[in-house]
């Protein structure tokens, strides 16, 4: 671009036969930090065109490069036709520079190279951006992308990426609430703060704006207290899309972004109204995100689930927990982190995370009413619920668009089939997890009043800080307690074998290391550990030993854990 603006701005013809295109506004700005002699040589084409000097002094290929440029703009203009001034004009007001950001570790070499040899390809969700743009009114297209692009950075709060005029306008004074009522209304705040705004060519190479500054220093200044690698998000741009074009719509759409275009296509895209809800729905949305959904946090050299939301004040921005209790370990915000956690790890994927898609279409519908901590944590615990007996467990499992749609996650089933509990690998991670998390809901009550942490024949109670700082991890395996192949060679029959007491839910790697040794000595292994995969496997581990009614002792620990922990399971059931 500098040599061509050069180029135009050398050109006899041009000074001769268009004396109204002015460019003195232009100022040669280009410059390599470590290639004088290059930054030398346009200065020179900027000054001299392409005039004879000692090439010795001069960057050769520069050089050329403003010969082929020129070559090639006679050439276009005549074979199509086009006026130079006609060239100029749309150079200068309708070709725009974009800035593509690229990850620290970049190999910029290579880089360079790909993008010289055949660009950048874009996503498909940046397609369905300019799709959605062609459909739009001029007036309208700024604020869509400007819009989709606040959006699109996940790891990023959203407030952040407006300017502080902006987050005061459009999230209140404190930038804590979403005060919008339409798109429109947001147009209207972006259009009046954002120095920026539309920019064509002309304007932003022109030196009476310091757009460098504006862009790259002030913004700067203005996020100085937001680390942008803090945090973690539980879902990437593209799938996010799905979850608002499916709370917009309340149609059963698949949240796999391999259907991206194909359910834009057939719920949006023709329609220019649908279009500008989706923008403020898609801002509403990530600002509900960011607010009431789980991010993975980094501080202090350690990592955690967080439910934080930002806040504004007369000292700074900052974070806080979102329903104001500042303990991580206590409260209504301990809580509804430890369902969505527990919904999430459930659910690693990018793909269907359908408990994520019924928490959005929540606080959606609460919005405008103020969202509750005790009402978002009870509708979290209906959703698990329903889950659980309304499919994982039911003889005529629902679908997901029936429970979170239809039925709003309340349970309607009347009839369950327990023996799915008995069926070893078979059985669903979701119901290991939910079923720690009622252990550990039993736990916070105190010693004396927890039913499922003693047991008369075999222990009493149970105490440790470490199920108390419980946190849900990544486990994808479930272990039998007592070996399928034992080390010894003393085989259990299979029906306790596959039992619900002898399975509990555990990292995948310890499993394999381990999955052969006795349950004495995993027992040895696990108590050695600062923390533990799974409560359930933490009361399994309390019995000093672990047979079944055919051993000699009778102790039957495997039935009799199991029966304790199906009937806090079924008393889920039975009760509201």
């Amino acid at each position: 671009m500098a040599i061509l603006l050069s180029l135009i701005k050398n050109d006899s013809e041009i000074k001769k036969e268009y004396p109204d295109i002015d460019i003195s506004w232009y100022r040669q700005n280009l410059e390599f930090a470590s290639r004088d002699i290059s930054t030398k040589t346009l200065m020179y084409l900027f000054e001299n065109g392409n005039e004879k000097n000692n090439d010795n002094e001069y960057n050769s290929a520069i050089k050329y490069g403003y010969e082929i440029a020129n070559k090639a703009l006679k050439k276009i203009c005549t074979e199509v036709g086009l006026s130079k001034d006609k060239f100029c004009s749309y150079l200068f007001d309708k070709v725009l520079i974009l800035r593509v950001l690229v990850p620290h570790d970049t190999d910029l070499n290579h880089y360079y190279e790909i993008m010289n040899s055949r660009g950048e390809q874009l996503e498909e969700h940046e397609i369905l951006k300019a799709k959605c743009l062609e459909v739009l009114d001029d007036t309208d297209t700024y604020t869509f992308n400007r819009i989709w692009e606040a959006c699109s950075n996940m790891e990023k709060y959203v407030q952040y990426e407006f300017s502080v005029d902006q987050r005061k306008d459009i999230f209140d004074e404190n930038w804590n609430n979403f005060k919008c009522k339409n798109f429109d209304e947001i147009k209207s705040k972006i259009n009046n703060t954002d120095k920026f705004g539309e920019q064509n060519i002309l304007n932003l190479l022109s030196d009476e704006t310091d757009y460098y500054k504006l862009l790259y220093v002030d913004k700067k200044k203005l996020n100085n207290n937001e680390n942008p690698d803090r945090f973690n998000t539980v879902i990437n741009f593209s799938n996010f899309l799905l979850h608002i074009l499916k709370v917009q719509t309340k149609k059963d759409i698949s949240l796999d972004d391999k259907s991206l275009m194909g359910s834009f296509e057939e719920h949006l895209l023709a329609n220019k109204d649908k279009i500008k809800l989706f923008g403020y729905n898609l801002l509403k949305g990530k600002f509900l995100f960011d607010k009431y959904i789980i991010k993975r946090e980094f501080t202090k050299g350690t990592d955690h689930w967080s439910l934080k939301c930002l806040k504004q004040n007369e000292r700074g921005s900052y974070y806080i927990n979102t329903f104001g209790n500042e303990d991580i370990n206590e409260g209504e915000n301990r809580d509804i982190l430890m369902l969505l956690s527990m919904f999430h790890v459930s659910t690693p994927t990018l793909v269907y995370k359908h408990w994520l898609n019924a928490a959005l279409k929540y606080v959606f519908d609460f919005e405008e009413k103020s969202i509750e901590a005790k009402d978002y944590k009870k509708y979290l615990e209906d959703l698990a619920k329903a889950f659980v007996f309304d499919r994982f467990l039911s003889n005529e499992p629902k679908n997901y668009f029936e429970i979170i749609y239809e039925n709003n996650g309340i349970s309607k089933n009347t009839t369950i089939l327990k023996e799915k509990l008995d069926k070893g690998t078979g059985v669903e991670n979701f119901i290991f997890n939910y079923l720690d998390y009622l252990l550990w809901e039993d736990y916070k009550k105190g010693k004396g009043n927890r039913i499922y942490f003693k047991d008369e024949n075999e222990f009493g109670e149970i105490e440790d800080s470490k199920i108390e700082k419980f946190e849900y991890t990544f486990r994808s395996s479930v272990e039998h307690y007592y070996p399928q192949h034992p080390i010894n060679g003393s085989f259990i029959a299979e029906n306790w074998l596959n039992n619900f007491g002898n399975l509990c839910l555990i990292d995948s790697s310890k499993n394999s290391r381990l999955s052969n040794y006795m349950p004495t000595a995993k027992k040895e292994h696990y108590v050695k550990s600062k923390t533990i995969d799974s409560i359930k496997q933490r009361i399994m581990m309390e019995y000093d030993s672990w047979s079944t009614e055919y051993e000699d002792d009778n102790k039957i620990e495997i039935k009799r854990h199991s029966e304790k922990m199906k009937e806090l399971l079924f008393a889920k059931f039975i009760n509201p």
